[in-house]
């Protein structure tokens, strides 16, 4: 009887531990905890994905120059990177213009607030 109630205990636990593994939602928990803190964690996200193409872009150029990319996988793969370094470049731009445009609003107010 003891090892019954034992091994329903050790399920239980073991269900208890898995479970933040398990679950299909964890990485977006992550990503909203880290993008809650504003737009500078963004921004160092972006910076550290862009960085993470550039160095994929390195390699490709390698492993081709080593002969282990045919030149049609290595024009395909280039083009890819190319176009996610474009798309974080866009997302960058967008977030420093929005960060502008708060700024200017924030220093309209004060001025606002100083002349009352």
């Amino acid at each position: 009887m003891a090892y019954f109630f034992l091994g329903i205990f050790a399920v239980v636990a073991l269900l208890f531990v898995a479970q933040p593994l398990l679950s299909s939602k964890r990485y977006l928990l992550y990503l909203e905890d880290m993008f809650d803190f504003g737009g500078e964690r963004k921004l160092d996200y972006l910076d550290a994905k862009k960085q993470v193409i550039q160095d994929n872009i390195s390699d490709l150029e390698f492993e081709y120059q080593m002969g282990k990319l045919s030149e049609e996988d290595f024009d395909r793969l280039r083009k890819d990177c190319n176009r996610e370094t474009e798309e974080v470049d866009k997302a960058i731009d967008a977030l420093k213009i929005k960060r502008e445009i708060e700024e200017l609003i924030e220093s309209e107010i004060d001025s606002r607030r100083k002349i009352k």
